[in-house]
């Protein structure tokens, strides 16, 4: 129960006469930032609507303290501190950067949780990949990269050879066949082919897919083991120079990961229920994790193998051609013929890790039990500089700016927890895991969640968020100058550019993981820039498709390379590659901390619930079109209109609570209840009991990963899974569903109702 009117005003006011006691502190110390992005006034700046007029100058005043006091040499010190020295889940590196990140933020005077869990993980011990025929053609080939003069990380002594984590221990010796990027579609191709892989040493390059699906691909297939290169054409000599000389892969560049590709993210033994260290777990040879060696290498190890393939070449198969082809000097062949064999052994230990998520909470004033997250993993598979510190900095950043304000009597009216998450890159192990210990609560009191993995590869800005949050990430990068670029904002350049800008467009070839969230064509109102629907791969995943919290993923990208999952993805590359300045890091936490102090602070919750009444649009327009394709009876008209229907109520119940908003009128309690309506009405797309078909983990009918690719994203994904199954009658049930869920979403934001959580029934 929310304290009275007049209790409530008392307190959300205590703190705003210290603000404006320091105001003129506040504006001499960002002087430096404002002055090179002009501002209009608190009162006319689109991104403070959500607060009473008199409140909004002393919320401008607490932002500019923030920003101004955000500081390029702090980042490049926290990413000196927390890239020091590899750091896999469940080793003592990681043991000591738990410490490390728990030491720092108890000295910033935040409430410190280190939540420890006990998850099934794998370490390495030993890999080979050998061609052993013909004879003179035998060859053990390398598994790690070579140590560089430039570069001393690279010598360090706790790095890994290259290694997939989960793959199955054993051995294998077969016949070669290439399968593009290992996607689903590749295998249906080399089936209808003929290409039997039974026995066979599968070889695919990274991209297009999570490396995991590449290995239950290849397994159902039959084949005997699966090897992973990195491919030239996607990400090295053919994209710019090689490291060290640029920043592209090197023939001997190796990317690690995880092939975890089971129903659920989080630790594989306690799918729905937290990993503590007494809890039950599920038989490890019963999960369903890979059987078969999976192993990567670079390319010139590739070559060596690929160059001696003598079946046909790609490019005499229609159904194949010139997409097969890569960049190394020869014709690529689907086939090696029978005189060449490959050996593959892995080794592998799998057991129970104990490792942690670490999380700081800066208690808020006037609803300390509601609260905003913002969030980075801090495992990594070597030093992790770019995968997943340089995001991990802007939490810590974020946190010492917040913090410090704090402690200066400006402390946020809604509490604001900063979480570094542990074994992330295991499977999304430690925020999966804390979510499901709480997923209830989340519901109830977590007003967003921001996730900051791997954000800062370059100036070039760029967002995936769930429909509410596009206005507020949009706003707050109107307000935040655009590094390298006087006089530019964050909005025009990203609009200009008109995508994510993520490092989704680097990575997406070379295999790197879509931490960024999913699809780049997200929708976008006439002369927005495009934010992206958030998609899988990262730590956002339980966020969102478990709990339902509207939650946002960015950061900015751009870099001429990449480094990914490699033992050279350390400082060096780093400063080489992206730079030594930290401006861009410095412009990402500025945007953090505005959406933090907005969702902290606001009288009204910055959501625009309109938003999901055009991208179920966007959604039923795309599906209908690959209905189309697919020879499917659906075209989505029903489903457009309700949505059409949804998105104008919701669009009217906000600008008229925005009115009584701007006249004064609303009130505490209007203000509370119209905040309990916006936070739960998309809950109603949250299906608790059953799940999603087939996919029972996944609660949330708007949006899941693509579960054939899992980075991607899926909007609709049970009525999308229908349309691709070619089951009209079920994608008919499926949009009655959502028609339905629409029904209760309106019925909640407008009229206070709602069925609860899970309404995407059928009506």
């Amino acid at each position: 129960m929310r304290a009275t009117a007049w209790r409530w005003l008392a307190a959300a006011c205590a703190f705003v006469p210290a603000w404006l006691g320091a105001a003129q502190a506040a504006r001499e110390a960002s002087a430096v930032q404002e002055s090179s992005l002009a501002l209009p006034p608190a009162r006319e700046r689109a991104g403070l609507r959500w607060f009473a007029p008199e409140r909004r100058e002393a919320q401008a005043e607490y932002e500019a303290a923030l920003n101004a006091s955000v500081d390029p040499a702090r980042l490049r010190a926290w990413h000196e501190l927390l890239a020091e020295h590899p750091h896999i889940a469940g080793t003592p590196g990681d043991l000591k950067q738990i410490e490390k990140i728990a030491r720092a933020f108890g000295e910033m005077g935040l409430e410190v949780e280190t939540h420890w869990f006990v998850a099934y993980l794998a370490h390495p011990v030993s890999a080979e990949v050998e061609i052993v025929a013909p004879e003179a053609s035998r060859k053990q080939l390398p598994v790690t990269e070579p140590r560089l003069k430039d570069d001393r990380f690279s010598a360090h002594v706790d790095l890994t050879i290259g290694w997939n984590a989960y793959s199955g221990s054993g051995e294998a010796v077969g016949e070669v066949v290439y399968a593009n990027y290992g996607r689903k579609e590749d295998f249906e191709a080399l089936k209808e082919l003929g290409i039997d892989l039974t026995g066979k040493i599968v070889i695919a390059r990274y991209g297009g897919n999570f490396r995991g699906f590449k290995a239950k691909f290849a397994e159902q297939a039959g084949a005997a083991a699966l090897i992973i290169y990195t491919e030239p054409a996607d990400s090295g000599y053919l994209k710019g120079l090689m490291y060290p000389e640029g920043g592209w892969a090197n023939p001997h560049q190796i990317q690690r990961g995880s092939v975890n590709v089971l129903e659920a993210v989080g630790d594989p033994l306690t799918p729905g229920w937290e990993a503590t260290e007494d809890c039950e777990r599920l038989d490890p040879e019963k999960a369903g994790l890979p059987k078969i060696p999976v192993q990567p290498i670079g390319w010139a190890a590739a070559q060596e193998i690929m160059g001696l393939m003598r079946g046909p070449a790609v490019a005499e198969h229609k159904q194949l051609g010139a997409a097969w082809q890569g960049g190394m000097p020869f014709a690529y062949r689907v086939t090696g013929g029978k005189d060449l064999k490959v050996r593959v052994k892995v080794e592998q230990k799998r057991g129970l890790f104990r490792t942690a998520n670490v999380i700081g909470t800066l208690k808020g004033a006037t609803f300390p039990d509601e609260y905003v997250i913002a969030g980075a993993h801090h495992d990594a598979w070597g030093f992790g500089a770019c995968d997943p510190t340089c995001g991990t900095i802007l939490v810590m950043e974020s946190a010492r700016v917040f913090a410090e304000q704090a402690k200066a009597g400006k402390r946020p009216a809604r509490s604001i927890k900063f979480a570094t998450w542990g074994a992330e890159e295991y499977g999304i192990i430690g925020s999966t895991e804390w979510v499901e210990s709480r997923t209830e609560e989340l519901g109830e009191r977590c007003m967003g969640y921001i996730n900051l993995d791997m954000a800062t590869m370059g100036p070039s800005f760029g967002s995936s968020t769930t429909p509410t949050l596009k206005g507020l990430v949009m706003d707050a990068a109107r307000e935040v100058p655009q590094c390298g670029a006087p006089g530019l904002s964050v909005y025009e350049d990203w609009a200009a550019r008109g995508s994510t800008g993520r490092r989704r467009d680097v990575e997406s070839a070379s295999g790197g993981s879509d931490r960024a969230g999913g699809a780049v064509r997200g929708g976008a109102r006439a002369g927005e820039p495009r934010v992206g629907d958030l998609g899988g791969g990262s730590d956002h995943v339980g966020f969102v498709c478990r709990a339902g919290v509207p939650s946002m993923s960015m950061g900015s990208g751009g870099a001429s390379g990449t480094s990914y999952h490699s033992n050279y993805d350390n400082l060096y590359w780093y400063w080489l590659v992206v730079g030594e300045d930290y401006e861009p890091a410095a412009m990402n936490t500025r945007m953090v901390n505005l959406a933090l102090a907005r969702i902290a602070n606001a009288d009204v919750l910055p959501y625009e619930p309109a938003r999901y009444g055009q991208d179920f649009v966007r959604a039923a327009d795309m599906i209908a079109e690959r209905a189309g394709e697919l020879g499917v009876a659906w075209d989505g008209a029903a489903l457009k209109s309700a949505a059409e229907e949804f998105g104008a109520a919701a669009e009217e119940a906000t600008a008229e609570v925005l009115r009584q908003l701007e006249g004064g009128s609303l009130g505490e309690d209007g203000a509370g209840e119209w905040n309990r309506r916006v936070r739960g009405f998309d809950r109603c797309l949250i299906a608790v009991e059953e799940g999603l078909p087939g996919r029972t983990w996944y609660r949330n009918f708007f949006v899941s990963p693509n579960p054939w690719s899992g980075y991607d994203s899926w909007l609709l994904p049970a009525l999308r899974r229908a349309v691709e199954a070619k089951d009209a009658e079920g994608a008919e049930h499926e949009a009655r569903r959502l028609i339905g869920a629409l029904a209760s979403m309106r019925q909640a934001l407008v009229e206070g109702g709602s069925r609860g959580g899970g309404e995407a029934t059928d009506q």
